[in-house]
């Protein structure tokens, strides 16, 4: 065991930076990738869109607990802390949250109003594309997953990727790589997902390399997911 740590702490940072990626967001691209050119058969989508019920809900939260647990003592090993990523829960930090959420949304549907107006065919197929939750979804689950999706995400798309690269790449190539990394993991939402993921990506990549603070950024994610989550719920329900 001793070897084994010893052997960790010795790696380059290039190496811990692609063993930290392809540990958590590998496998979601490469699924994300594979749905575009072939989509699903499994009894989840419905019109070729991802439909998220109360299994794909469990799986999501089953996946990213497993991946945390070697990802965390992974870099712990490396000398990564809470502190280095800027991640501590205040006050200050969830007004910052609820602020980046209201900031988030009015870009996002913003641009999804331009898109529509000047494409509004290419945007009907977007839209079609785009995942849906089942109505019969349990809220426990949407809270459940939401919460642990927007920690993963947020620890390691931003956290750890901006601050791995800001100092030695530069602060913008930092904030590109991570919104290039959102992105790849969200292609499964196709078109539309390509104008609300890569914006979302880059306020959130800005903010948190000006601030260094971590939580408005999670608790911003969590209230997204378990917002949007709903809203899918009930647009399936009345179609």
């Amino acid at each position: 065991m001793r070897q084994l740590q010893e052997l960790i702490r010795r790696l380059p940072p290039g190496v811990e930076f692609l063993v930290v990626v392809s540990w958590a967001f590998g496998l979601p691209i490469f699924s994300s990738i594979l749905m575009v050119g072939t989509g699903d058969p499994a009894s989840s989508r419905t019109g070729g869109a991802l439909v998220f019920n109360n299994a794909a809900l469990i799986n999501i939260v089953a996946f990213e607990l497993l991946q945390s647990v070697f990802l965390v003592w992974f870099l712990w090993m490396r000398g990564w802390t809470l502190e280095k990523v800027g991640l501590a829960v205040t006050w200050r930090g969830s007004w910052h949250g609820w602020l980046l959420l209201l900031v988030t949304y009015v870009v996002l549907m913003g641009l999804v109003q331009l898109a529509e107006r000047l494409m509004p065919a290419g945007m009907q197929a977007a839209t079609q594309r785009y995942p849906s939750a089942d109505p019969r979804v349990s809220m426990q689950l949407v809270f459940l997953a939401s919460t642990v999706n927007g920690m993963f995400e947020e620890v390691f798309v931003a956290g750890y990727i901006i601050t791995a690269l800001r100092d030695t790449r530069g602060v913008w190539t930092a904030i590109n790589v991570s919104t290039v990394i959102r992105l790849l993991y969200h292609l499964y939402q196709g078109p539309l997902g390509v104008i609300t993921i890569v914006p979302l990506g880059l306020i959130f990549g800005y903010y948190y390399s000006r601030t260094r603070l971590l939580w408005p950024l999670i608790l911003a994610h969590v209230l997204i997911d378990i917002i949007g989550l709903s809203a899918l719920g009930r647009m399936l329900e009345e179609n």
